[in-house]
């Protein structure tokens, strides 16, 4: 088989701009504590009318023209999210039919921030094969519909936004050489929306107001991330013989610039190695990755030939990292 590689990559965020400053009108919180804690400095509000999967047909729209290829060309389409249109039905069905794939697959896969990563490898393993010739694999977030806008300690981390890569056969000097993934259940409360399933329903004796939204242990998070970074890397590194001499750029989750900065410096690898956003976009669950690195190539950090690593980590727990020969 040919080896299967990225020919097209797309990003879209919401227009609307939400930055510190106004966040300290809504909470208590500052500028300078939301910028030494996180590194951000704005994020993107999609408006209430807009969904997962609107944003998710437009960086696919963007990742298709990238490409040269058509909506009804792709075979397959994979979407990486954690605040889905609607419990039930696939959110990828709904861009499907809004993108206009006629005739492929579409499902979603849930492991939150570390969806992408997840989705890339499964899209990986698909494409070029009889009948998946062209995969399109898209992260798409709408964070801000499920945050509680009360919380201080977590709705000013996130943002809105969606980015997408469409896979097909690439010559032999390139391409998605493998991936590296992990999950570790009993963290698995540590990032969660504790109602809304089937063990709390909406309503019952069980539900309390407030636990329809997001939760997350910040404490919990960082002491997992600062040592999940790290791990995948190496980890997805080590299994295909490639070394971190040889990587030229990391791409990673765009959680927080202190763990990033961690990360980079348990690795002995300089921040210039890496590319982040999180300053313009907050942290945008498994979005973030495929935002990251369409800027990255447009911005030119990140070049046809570069050996690139993806790295991400997030609620189940879950964690991992892709290769690729971009």
């Amino acid at each position: 088989m040919a080896p299967v590689g990225i020919i097209g990559v797309g990003s879209y965020v919401p227009p609307r701009k939400m930055s510190n400053e106004d966040w300290a009108q809504i909470v208590d919180t500052s500028d300078e504590w939301i910028t030494t804690k996180t590194g951000m400095k704005n994020r993107r509000i999609a408006d209430s009318n807009v969904c997962t999967s609107d944003l998710a047909v437009k960086a696919c729209k963007v990742a298709l023209e990238n490409s040269g290829l058509e909506a009804s060309d792709i075979d397959l389409l994979i979407l990486a999210t954690s605040s889905p249109d609607v419990p039930m039905s696939s959110t990828a069905g709904i861009v499907q039919e809004k993108l206009g794939c006629t005739d492929c697959g579409a499902f979603d896969i849930n492991a939150v921030c570390a969806g992408w990563v997840h989705a890339l490898d499964v899209g990986s393993r698909f494409a070029g094969t009889k009948g998946y010739r062209n995969v399109l694999v898209v992260g798409s977030e709408v964070y801000s519909r499920i945050l509680n806008w009360e919380d201080r300690s977590t709705c000013v981390l996130f943002g809105d936004g969606a980015g997408a890569v469409v896979l097909s056969e690439v010559p032999r000097e390139k391409g998605i050489i493998g991936s590296w993934l992990m999950s570790d259940g009993s963290g698995s409360n540590v990032i969660e929306i504790p109602a809304g399933g089937v063990r709390v329903p909406i309503p019952s004796e069980e539900f309390k107001e407030g636990m329809q939204y997001f939760h997350m242990d910040g404490r919990a998070v960082w002491n997992f991330a600062i040592e999940a970074f790290p791990q995948a890397v190496l980890g997805v590194l080590e299994r295909f013989g490639r070394t971190l001499d040889e990587v030229d750029l990391i791409i990673p989750h765009q959680a927080n610039i202190n763990i990033i900065e961690a990360g980079m410096q348990n690795l002995g690898l300089p921040m210039d190695k890496t590319y982040t956003n999180l300053h313009k976009y907050g942290n945008t669950a498994g979005a973030s990755i495929p935002i990251a690195m369409h800027e990255a190539f447009e911005e030119g950090f990140l070049k046809e030939g570069d050996l690139v690593v993806t790295v991400a980590f997030g609620g189940g727990l879950a964690w991992g990292a892709n290769l690729i020969q971009f």
